[in-house]
């Protein structure tokens, strides 16, 4: 299958012909008088009833007085290159005297808001958009609308929040200068959420003063973005679905024509992933959106071509498991490349796997006439030709393969769950996973493991030191209680584990739980959801195990493995910690993990 496609691709890229031939039948059909709005169709975008996939470009048109004087030059220039969608910023908020940026302060002082004050609007910032809508129309491009940034670049939530009472949200002593408790308040606020509601009315409703059209009548607009990269708390999620179910509703009271997307920026672990769905199957999204910085998001784990391969396959199953389409919104990387891998090399391994995974569109940031500007890929100068050689590439691939299905693996969801764990096993006979045995005089046998005594581990992340072993997120760990020689009754197993959840870095211990599941030879012995502990008082869980399977093979002094799981289906999906008991604690002959046998 991967090689027809690459024959499919190759074919598509040395001629070039399907390209131009779709492009001339596309617009002999908005003459012909079809629908000319992107709709959806599954995963898919339709535009008169033809699929609709693209390359596109975030651009840098909006701030900068420069910028500004050339967006004709770049749009015409992104035209060229075979981008069919921009996305630009339809917001800002504040003037020099506000909110602003943290490091980056290459727009300001903010000269172009669309906003000065909750009363005070900037109608030469909307006459400038007017102007981008009608310039991309003219080069057969699609506007994306983005209405919001969390981010403090353009004002964003904390200016909206500061507007409401709430002086606190920026904070520059926090990582981005954004306070994320605080700037959580942004999507139940009454005031911020009244004053997002008037732009977004502002907007749908508007007349261009180029075209005369009304925005919510005109197909140049792709579809909107709520918000550029939404950000939620752990164990916060409500808020932010709230948030995104009321606003997305009200949008599509005003424009029922034009398709919309929340602007959750993606998701790292399981347990986002599952809210991150749930966020696009509101009944008013419509497509889905990820964001992707190789360089600087460690915790995406995307650290070769072949790892964003890995990344992007995972996204798209997930849109298709909800039957949306999805677009990869921003992709960056910048001049020098990264982890032995050139910058063309890694904006081929974006678009191909985006074409083979069956997106609905990838684009990269930033197209842009300023070379300097941080992941631009400039239009201006010579240094990006091989760069801007992979978009054009690429946007023949979309259009020679729109109607391409996606690799039949990527739809089935169950295989997808998790976006990436690590592993690591020892051998069982290893002196160093071997358990302290006590034989008792009732005839019992207990077996006692130190943490480190584990024989295997899978989860999202792994660690271990000194007293602990933990495994963040789903996965699992296991440990062995070693053969016998001789044969026993055995009435009963007893498994205890001293087990805390593995706290995300943004959560409050008093928020989280994990569901922990007991495998006994791979035999489910029953879950336990596990909170964090009070300090210095131990919650120590144990698990009755009457299986006779398993006691069987305890009779006959074969091996148990002892695997403790969180599953990717679990309600709670934090991971598992195993540590010996705090200082203090009565039982200092007891270890994190026993199994006892009893007759």
């Amino acid at each position: 299958m991967v090689k027809k496609f690459l024959l499919i691709a190759g074919l598509a890229i040395a001629a070039g012909a399907a390209f131009l031939l779709i492009q001339e039948q596309s617009a002999s059909h908005q003459r012909a008088g079809a629908d000319p709005f992107v709709r959806t169709r599954g995963s898919r975008f339709v535009v008169g009833g033809r699929p609709f996939r693209f390359v596109g470009a975030n651009i840098s048109v909006m701030y900068r007085d420069d910028d500004r004087a050339r967006m004709p030059e770049t749009l015409a220039r992104a035209s060229q290159a075979g981008i069919r969608v921009v996305r630009v910023w339809a917001s800002g908020e504040g003037g020099p005297n506000d909110v602003g940026p943290l490091a980056d302060f290459a727009d300001w002082p903010r000269n172009h808001p669309f906003r000065w004050a909750p009363d005070k609007w900037n109608e030469e910032a909307f006459v400038h958009l007017d102007k981008v809508i009608a310039e991309a129309a003219r080069n057969n491009l699609r506007v994306q609308l983005c209405l919001a940034n969390w981010w403090r670049d353009t004002g964003g939530v904390t200016q909206y929040l500061r507007w409401a009472g709430i002086n606190d949200a920026a904070d520059d002593k926090f990582p981005f200068g954004v306070n994320p408790e605080r700037a959580m308040l942004f999507y139940t606020n009454e005031e911020t959420r009244r004053l997002y509601r008037e732009h977004v009315e502002k907007l749908a409703t508007r007349r261009n003063t180029v075209t005369g059209n009304l925005y919510r009548d005109d197909p140049t607009i792709f579809g909107w973005e709520l918000m550029n990269e939404a950000q939620a708390v752990t164990s916060r999620w409500t808020e932010r679905r709230g948030w995104i179910a009321e606003m997305s509703t009200y949008l599509r009271s005003l424009d029922p024509n034009h398709i919309i997307a929340p602007g959750d920026w993606g998701y790292r672990t399981a347990a986002e992933r599952r809210e991150w769905m749930a966020d696009h199957q509101l009944p008013n999204i419509d497509y889905c959106d990820v964001h992707n910085y190789p360089r600087p998001d460690v915790d995406s784990f995307v650290d070769s071509p072949t790892a964003l391969r890995e990344f992007i396959d995972n996204r798209a199953a997930a849109a298709l498991a909800i039957k949306k389409p999805l677009v990869f919104g921003e992709f960056g990387m910048g001049v020098g490349g990264y982890n032995g891998f050139s910058q063309v090399e890694w904006f081929r391994a974006f678009f191909e796997s985006s074409v083979r995974a069956g997106t609905a569109g990838a684009m990269f940031w930033i197209f842009t006439p300023d070379e300097a500007r941080g992941y631009g890929v400039t239009y201006a100068t010579p240094r990006d030709q091989a760069v801007l050689a992979e978009v054009t590439r690429a946007s023949r691939m979309f259009a020679a393969l729109e109607s391409a299905d996606p690799p039949e693996q990527l739809t089935a969801a169950r295989r997808h769950l998790v976006p990436r764990q690590f592993a690591w096993t020892r051998a069982a006979n290893d002196p160093a996973v071997q358990p302290q045995i006590i034989y008792r005089e009732d005839k019992s046998i207990l077996y006692r493991f130190k943490p480190q005594m584990a024989v295997a581990a899978r989860f999202e992340k792994l660690g271990s030191g000194p007293g602990y072993n933990w495994g963040f997120g789903v996965g699992h760990l296991e440990y062995v209680v070693p053969a016998r020689d001789d044969r026993r009754r055995v009435g009963q197993i007893i498994v205890r584990a001293h087990i805390q959840p593995v706290l995300p870095i943004d959560a409050k211990p008093q928020n989280i739980k994990t569901r922990v599941t007991l495998f006994v030879n791979g035999i489910d012995c029953g879950s336990r959801l596990i909170p964090v502990e009070p300090v210095g008082q131990p919650l120590i869980q144990e698990w009755l195990v009457q299986s006779y399977r398993v006691r069987l093979r305890a009779m006959r002094g074969l091996p148990l493995t002892i695997r403790f799981a969180v599953a990717p289906d679990s309600d709670w999906l934090y991971g598992v910690n195993i540590s010996n008991w705090p200082e203090g604690y009565e039982s200092h002959d007891a270890k994190p993990v026993e199994v006892e046998l009893r007759r």
